[in-house]
């Protein structure tokens, strides 16, 4: 069985990983009507796997991008090669862990009204492939209108990735932000959340590889790349609401950096 979706695989010198990720989509029971793979002007081996594997599968697809311009414009040429309702994305070096991941989260979309943000709980692996999170997490899953918690929340496990959502809605969104290269895809889920609901499968959908640990100085520019799109979103609201989050934001990084030095 098809389904009106595209999945979008963006790629960077991720050649060792790509076959494994294409092959964890071809396992889904609802099958994609197209895959494309969108190459970020790899310098490694990657042309001739992708090449491999459109003559493996018919419906999967490659766009060379003829240099590297990051991620943001990679998922955004993705973005405008869809041409089906809806679309979802996965790294290169991710796979799909679940058989199930797309069927389930294309249910929900059927059961709420098709114009939603449907998401699946991520099995998180360590650089060299081993699974850090042994159990999902339940009764954490952000649900229905999910702005503020965005704003406020200091689970990053808990935030959406790979979601599925109607192309046009992205496309409405403005897709990816290319002027930002850190927290981009965070940016672009507090402009859906202003309009959409999202709902979560509570199974497992991607096995995330995480990169090798982050030094003080990039964790802090992480942070202060994360705090200036939540103080650009958060222009938007009426003072009051603004404080409000702020205080609640403030609190909950307080009270992580209180359990990491216990």
């Amino acid at each position: 069985m098809r389904s009106n979706l595209t999945v979008i695989v963006p790629n960077y010198n991720k050649s060792e990983f790509l076959k494994k990720c294409v092959e964890s989509i071809e396992a889904q029971s609802l099958k994609p009507e197209a895959v494309i793979i969108v190459d970020d002007g790899s310098t490694d081996d990657s042309r001739s796997v992708i090449d491999a594997l459109t003559k493996t599968y018919p419906d999967v697809r490659a766009h060379y991008k003829p240099r590297n311009t990051g991620v943001s414009s990679t998922r955004n040429i993705g973005l405008s090669l869809a041409d089906t309702e809806y679309i979802t994305f996965i790294d290169a070096d991710d796979t799909y862990c679940n058989t199930e991941k797309l069927a389930l989260e294309m249910k929900l979309q059927q059961e709420h009204g098709g114009d939603i943000i449907a998401y699946s709980v991520v099995n998180f692996l360590t650089a060299d492939g081993r699974t850090k999170n042994k159990k999902k997490k339940r009764g954490y899953y952000l649900q229905g209108n999910v702005r503020d918690d965005l704003i406020i929340t200091r689970k990053w496990d808990s935030i959406m990735r790979d979601y599925i959502v109607r192309t046009d809605t992205l496309k409405k969104a403005g897709g990816y932000n290319e002027a930002h290269s850190l927290y981009e895809d965070y940016e672009l889920l507090l402009v859906l959340a202003r309009d959409h609901e999202f709902y979560c499968t509570g199974e497992y959908g991607t096995a995330y590889r995480e990169g090798a640990g982050l030094s003080s100085a990039d964790r802090h520019l992480q942070e202060q790349a994360q705090q200036e799109i939540v103080e650009s979103e958060l222009a938007r609201d009426d003072a009051k609401h603004r404080r409000v989050l702020l205080g609640r934001r403030k609190w909950r990084l307080l009270r992580r950096r209180i359990r990491n030095l216990i």
